[in-house]
């Protein structure tokens, strides 16, 4: 919490304030291109409706889910703006870490000067590549005094997806996991809170990724580049309690179920396409999609092992995966720290679309 002197510093300078820099679009972009789109423009200074805070941005993380719900592709064809242009800029960012400056009428509950974070939503939020942006105080909550603005901003959605796909495993002390795609943000999160349960866990990911993926905790690691994981378990008779896939992708089903004993589980947050929402799908693809996932939920009640479809409502998981990483010192490895401007954002966002980033990317705005 910062001091009185200060609050009234950054009330009277937000209260001043009538245009801010923001990161957005002012024409719908072309499927692919929504980089491209991007721009810094200026807007009015946002005001709080009843039952919202005004909050100054400290830090906000980057995510592959951002672009893909501005350019209307968010799960294979849904969400995404309706209306962009010069009037009505479509601001871009839904991570959320800074100090309240201001608070609406009926807030109840929180103070000017404190410390938050946002909790993520299911439902796709955008507007918070700016100077100051406004939540609904039912999205917030305070910052764990332990993280930085910029770990905060880093941590929150990957410990809250990890940690839901988690608690349907069901895990054991001495159970034998897999974590698919355990140098990305959620795999790497799961390696650790595996790993804080007593579990042994194994890690599918690149070969630059191993040292970094054993670091975090992870008791031994497949390089997928050089072995496919169900052959090397088939191989050492060694078969997996649970399996966690943050990849997606029918090939990474199959290898699964090759892994797994009679009473393991197979679960995702992903299901069978990966990168699910790059594409527009088709009405036809996205239904063939959750029939897939509906078949395979249900189907394996009978035939085992199970499938299981793992995520969960972040505001369901956000308190519980948030107090186990502090409880543990778990941790989100923060690859880059960049500056509120449009050309490194526009980089680090490239690099997020790649699927090669090591590490979360996130937007400091001290820089």
């Amino acid at each position: 919490m910062i001091n009185n002197k200060d609050n009234l510093n950054l009330v009277e300078e937000y209260q001043s304030s009538t245009q801010m820099n923001a990161i957005a679009m002012t024409d719908f972009p072309v499927i692919g291109k929504v980089i491209d789109c991007l721009k810094m423009i200026r807007v009015p200074v946002p005001q709080p409706l009843e039952g919202e805070v005004v909050i100054k941005m400290c830090a906000s993380a980057l995510y592959a889910d951002e672009l893909y719900v501005a350019q209307g592709t968010a799960l294979g064809r849904f969400f995404g703006p309706k209306i962009v242009s010069e009037t009505k800029p479509y601001i871009v960012g839904s991570s959320v870490s800074g100090i309240i400056v201001g608070l609406g009428e009926k807030v109840t509950g929180l103070s000017i000067g404190q410390e938050i974070i946002s909790i993520p939503s299911q439902t796709p939020v955008h507007g918070v590549w700016a100077k100051y942006c406004c939540l609904k105080q039912e999205r917030i909550m305070p910052k764990p005094e332990v993280f930085s603005f910029v770990e905060a901003a880093g941590i929150k959605m990957p410990a809250c997806v990890s940690w839901g796909a988690i608690t349907y495993g069901d895990i054991k002390q001495g159970d034998r996991t897999l974590v698919i795609g355990a140098s990305g943000g959620l795999g790497i999160m799961a390696v650790q809170y595996l790993k804080s349960l007593g579990a042994h866990v194994t890690g599918v990911c690149s070969g630059k990724n191993m040292e970094m993926v054993l670091t975090h905790g992870a008791n031994e690691v497949v390089d997928y580049s050089k072995n496919n994981f169900a052959d090397l378990t088939v191989k050492n008779n060694q078969f997996y309690d649970c399996i966690f896939d943050f990849v997606g992708g029918m090939d990474a089903e199959k290898s699964g179920f090759r892994s797994l004993k009679k009473s393991g589980k197979y679960i995702t947050v992903t299901g069978p396409l990966r990168f699910i929402g790059e594409k527009k799908l088709s009405w036809i693809q996205l239904g063939k999609v959750f029939s897939h996932i509906i078949f395979k939920s249900v189907f394996s009640r009978i035939s085992r092992p199970r499938y299981i479809f793992g995520e969960m409502n972040p505001s369901k998981t956000i308190y519980p995966a948030i107090s186990h990483a502090v409880s543990h010192q778990i941790k989100i490895p923060i690859s880059q720290e960049i500056p509120f401007e449009i050309d490194e954002v526009k980089q680090a966002l490239t690099q997020v679309l790649s699927h090669r980033a090591k590490g979360r990317i996130v937007i400091d705005f001290s820089l």
